[in-house]
């Protein structure tokens, strides 16, 4: 799958806290918000 850079800005307590969710689960900020938006997207399918 091809990656292409997207920027927004959020709540900074949002970014922190994902940021430490990210270091528990053992990965990176961007997989997780990647995962929630597709279950989003196929949710309103």
């Amino acid at each position: 799958m091809a990656r292409k850079k997207f920027t927004t800005t959020l709540d900074e307590t949002i970014i922190q806290q994902l940021k430490i969710q990210a270091v528990k689960e053992g990965t990176d900020a961007s997989k997780i918000i990647e995962k929630l938006i597709d279950e989003y997207l196929k949710k309103q399918a």
